[in-house]
């Protein structure tokens, strides 16, 4: 185990990067400067906001500011992040051609998704249009980063059927807790987000001003994502609805055809101001490849679904409280695969549900953060660092971890493993009321 212990250092933190002055700054570069200040503003009775960030760490995961326009939110997302777009352009077509794919394919089929994602939601396509235009990539490429589930899990089916000795250690692990699960009797959903080692460094917050009411639009919400991706897979709107997510692989996986691609779905659950119109997105059609979706209430409602391309299975909280990793729980009409490729998932949920039912009823931050850092079977761990024995492309690392407290509507994150990376609190509401500490 010695050579795992570095992982328990805490990392210095990074120095920010200068922001120049305000005379002459464009938009995008005014939507990252925002993001980069304290996330409350000033209280009655101060000179001075008081930030939910460490200063020294706040510039970790850049926080952009953004409103109800989709043209004007792909433009400021685009021009903001282009760098860091790029770079995940970059990082998946290197992971899907180490996965056996030629590039001439992977775009091929970008094209087709591309035509599919405008026609199903076109909100949704005019936000990937101007994220492409403002960036400098083509339309095409920002459709393969917003349509990269599909085509990722496609070829980690390909790579499951054929399992050998280089086994991919992918995965994320998820938690759900009721009000009478938690101290503060609060409902709160978390995750660690396990993927590529590259993504780390190219993700952000997004804070979107909608509506505050069901008549005047879409709700607001605050959610992580990856630069390039419109919505969020993990995040709170305006109504108390959570989300965070889990992959998932089975023999059915591709077989169904083109569906409404998995982070089209994850925008239209935080466009819900209802809970059963959250899960309407998940369960109405069918789907192109299986994946996990957790999805709460600040009521104190949580559902957990598993859904495969032709069946959906639902696991509620016992005792106040659901954990899931990988593989399949509850269907049982289909195989889970995941496990042949990635072997951890099957330790990594029941042993987090054990980890946190010590503290049943009087789960806080602290003690879920405890878990999050959980090294088990390092490096294949809850809290996932890099196998070296990997080829750069495949490593994996916990790239984020998030807590959600849909009460408080605060998006809590890390910009890399909780055991290095400090949370940062993002909150939805930034007036006095929502100004605590991280």
């Amino acid at each position: 185990m010695a050579r795992w212990r570095w992982w328990r250092r805490r990392t210095a933190p990074r120095p920010s990067p200068s922001i120049p002055p305000r005379h002459g700054r464009s938009a995008p570069d005014r939507a990252l400067q925002r993001a980069r200040r304290p996330a409350c503003p000033r209280l009655s009775g101060r000179r001075d906001p008081v930030s939910l960030v460490d200063e020294h760490n706040m510039a970790d995961l850049p926080l952009l500011e953004l409103g109800a326009d989709p043209r004007e939110r792909g433009r400021i997302h685009g021009a903001t992040l282009a760098g860091a777009i790029r770079d995940n352009v970059a990082t998946y077509l290197a992971r899907f051609e180490a996965a056996g794919a030629t590039r001439a394919t992977i775009l091929e089929q970008s094209e087709a998704w591309l035509a599919f994602i405008v026609a199903d939601n076109g909100e949704y396509g005019e936000e990937m249009g101007a994220i492409a235009a403002a960036s400098g990539l083509s339309a095409t490429e920002i459709a393969m980063l917003n349509a990269r589930y599909e085509i990722t899990y496609l070829a980690f089916g390909t790579e499951a059927k054929a399992a050998n000795g280089r086994l991919e250690q992918e995965g994320c692990t998820s938690f759900g807790m009721l009000p009478e699960a938690t101290a503060d009797g609060h409902t709160m959903l978390a995750q660690n987000w396990d993927w590529l080692a590259n993504v780390r460094g190219r993700t952000f917050v997004q804070r979107v001003r909608r509506a505050s009411r069901p008549e005047d639009g879409k709700p607001d919400f605050v959610g992580f994502s990856e630069a390039g991706i419109v919505g969020s897979k993990m995040g709170v709107n305006a109504a108390g609805i959570g989300l965070c997510v889990n992959g998932l692989v089975t023999p059915r996986d591709g077989t169904t055809g083109m569906r409404k691609p998995f982070h089209v779905r994850c925008k239209e659950i935080l466009d819900a101001w209802r809970f059963d119109q959250a899960l309407a997105p998940v369960v109405e059609t069918d789907r192109t490849a299986s994946s996990n979706f957790l999805i709460g209430h600040s009521d104190g409602e949580i559902l957990d679904i598993e859904a495969t391309p032709e069946h959906c299975a639902y696991l509620s909280p016992a005792d106040g409280l659901v954990v899931h990793a990988n593989h399949l729980v509850k269907e049982t009409r289909t195989v889970s695969q995941m496990e042949r490729i990635a072997p951890n998932t099957l330790y990594r949920g029941p042993r987090a549900e054990r980890l946190l039912r010590r503290h049943l009823g009087r789960i806080d931050r602290p003690a879920l953060e405890e878990v999050m850092r959980d090294h088990f079977s390092a490096p294949a761990a809850i809290c996932r660092h890099a196998d070296p024995l990997l080829r750069p492309e495949k490593r994996v690392i916990t790239v984020a971890a998030i807590v959600l407290d849909l009460d408080e509507r605060i998006l809590y994150a890390t910009d890399g493993p909780p055991c290095e990376a400090p949370f940062q609190a993002f909150p939805l509401d930034t007036d006095e009321r929502r100004c605590d500490d991280a």
